[in-house]
């Protein structure tokens, strides 16, 4: 089962998300979250690596469109501080 999915955001999918909310992760280098519901969001900067418990661990960077599933269990592992614009689905 995949619950994260990453890819490369278009250039017309950045600058629609400059609409949706805004999250950083200031200066932690670890982030824990258990999605309630599906979430999309485009890294805007940073990067880091969110392990699951159904995924191998997933790298993410800036321009990035990422989709996480309800249910995962996500852990960040942050490199670089993260600021990402995101949106439920």
């Amino acid at each position: 089962m995949t619950t994260i999915i990453q890819r490369e955001a278009t250039p017309n999918e950045q600058a629609r998300a400059q609409d949706w909310e805004l999250w950083e992760s200031g200066n932690t280098d670890r982030f824990e979250y258990i999605y309630d519901q599906d979430v999309q969001f485009i890294v805007q900067q940073g990067a880091a690596v969110i392990h699951s418990q159904y995924n191998e661990p997933v790298a993410v960077k800036a321009g990035d469109h990422v989709t996480i599933r309800k249910g995962v269990q996500g852990i960040w592992d942050i490199s670089s501080p993260i600021v990402n614009r995101y949106q439920y689905l």
